[in-house]
């Protein structure tokens, strides 16, 4: 598996597991024991198995996994509680045999259970022919994203796929409702929406988080008004805790003459919302209350169109305040945190910075605005006003005093890419950015210097290339590191 780090087992031990045994108290007296074992099939995935176990005066296990001929590889550790445990294995090869061994550690030294085999299971029918095909070499890592396959029923998946295209893992969620933006979270969780909204819709949606492993942990919404699909960040406390930070919309009538539309159309305006972990709302921040809906400058394709500013991306500016890109009015806006202020607004029609080194003259109908780890600005341009209409991905370094905003960096597809809506830009821990070109299924991994270090297109049998929201690296499906 060279993709994935490969903890090895000592010669020693290995020697032992090719003999057939293991010695149960490897460090000697006081080692840990086992008073039960047993491998399962993970029922949330069936790239994955799942250890249960009970234990005695250890105070964490993990799982060492092979396949026959193959390389040794590992769990983490996970930590034992009240000695019941229960590690799961993550990103395996579909329908094969693999031989398993717990071990288990604390004070005492190290205790490894006889080896057990168990075979994986087949991917859902629905994914057995999705894959990423790439040419080039791939930052390590995983490229994780949200799909959803027509029924009858409609089911949403969130996917992983390892440097070759394989899906490696998933987490199907068959309640008949598409899937839209989907992450790792810090707290190394994932997180996906289930719902049918587009961000206006007058149709409820939900978030839901659950561990890597498969388990619903809970889920998030801006009730009593609509949840948006776009995005979720969890930010943790202290004490383990996460507060919620997500977008939702509430339905107003407006004269939309101005663009084309009827004197009386049903328009979303959307909600900046921060929750505690109990539900209850500690910062509540409404566009109605800040913009107007001839902010909206962006052609949309829509008759009617349906909202007028459309947040399709949260992050956090240095001083933990927030950027929002709002895409109809091609404009990403620093919000203060705790009073709800417009501190700045870049780009649209109410932009305060001079745009300078830009030979398109800024950015239109943006997605995922990120604030870089120098405050730079990066973001994926969709470019539905230039001409001709062309996507790239952009980075523009901020003065917030001077009101000066230069262009440092961006990348132009090679022939040109156009995608009207969706797509995103993530800056990697190694320089490198990848790129989702949206409605063209093309995925494009670029080095600092633009040139293409790996591109990949994603497709089934029968859809020679899928529309993707959003392709996001993930460095572990174990726990939240940064990619």
């Amino acid at each position: 598996m060279p993709w994935r780090r490969a903890q090895l087992l000592t010669s020693s031990a290995l020697a032992l597991v090719n003999a057939g045994c293991l010695d149960r108290s490897i460090t000697g007296g006081g080692a840990p024991t086992f008073s039960s074992v047993a491998i399962a099939a993970n029922p949330w995935n069936g790239l994955s198995t799942v250890a249960t176990f009970r234990t005695h005066d250890a105070d964490s296990a993990r799982v060492l996994f092979w396949t026959d001929g193959g390389a040794l590889d590992s769990t983490p550790f996970s930590p034992i509680a009240d000695d019941s445990g229960r590690v799961t294995t993550l990103g395996l090869s579909a329908v094969t045999a693999y031989h398993h061994i717990v071990e288990a550690r604390g004070p005492g030294g190290v205790v490894r259970w006889p080896v057990a085999e168990l075979s994986t299971l087949d991917l859902p029918a629905a994914l057995r022919t999705l894959r990423i095909d790439g040419v080039g070499t791939a930052s390590e890592g995983y490229i994780l994203v949200a799909v959803t396959m027509p029924g009858p029923p409609v089911t949403g998946y969130a996917v992983a796929f390892d440097p070759s295209g394989r899906i490696c893992w998933y987490r199907e969620f068959d309640v008949g409702l598409s899937v839209g933006e989907t992450k790792q979270q810090p707290n190394g969780n994932f997180t996906i929406f289930l719902g049918e909204t587009r961000g206006w819709d007058p149709t409820f949606g939900y978030y839901v988080e659950f561990e890597p492993d498969g388990r619903e942990v809970r889920t998030y919404s801006a009730w009593p008004f609509y949840t948006d699909n776009h995005e979720l960040l969890l930010t943790m406390q202290g004490d383990g805790s996460t507060i919620a930070h997500l977008f939702g919309y509430e339905l107003r009538n407006v004269d939309l003459s101005f663009k084309g539309g009827p004197p009386n159309a049903l328009v979303a305006g959307h909600l900046l919302l921060r929750e505690l972990p109990s539900g209850q709302v500690t910062f509540f921040w409404n566009a109605w209350d800040h913009f107007v809906p001839q902010d909206w400058i962006e052609p949309t394709g829509v008759n009617p169109p349906l909202d007028f500013d459309h947040p399709n991306s949260l992050d956090f500016a240095p001083d933990g305040n927030y950027v929002v890109s709002f895409r109809h009015m091609g404009e990403v806006t620093k919000i203060d945190a705790r009073t709800g202020a417009l501190l700045w607004r870049f780009g649209g029609r109410n932009n305060q910075f001079t745009i300078r080194n830009d030979p398109l003259g800024g950015f239109s109908a943006q997605h995922t605005a990120r604030v870089l780890s120098n405050g730079d600005i990066l973001l994926y341009d969709n470019g539905l006003r230039h001409t001709p209409p062309e996507s790239r991905a952009v980075e523009y370094r901020l003065d917030e005093s001077a009101k000066t905003a230069d262009q440092v960096w961006e990348f132009r597809h090679t022939p040109a890419l156009f995608t009207p809506f969706a797509g995103s830009a993530q800056r990697l821990k190694n320089g490198n950015t990848l790129i989702t070109f949206s409605t063209a299924g093309v995925m494009t991994e670029v080095d600092p210097a633009g040139r293409v270090a790996w591109e990949g297109v994603l497709k089934t049998a029968t859809v020679p290339a899928m529309y993707l929201y959003r392709g996001v690296k993930v460095q572990s499906l174990y726990r939240y590191q940064r990619p």
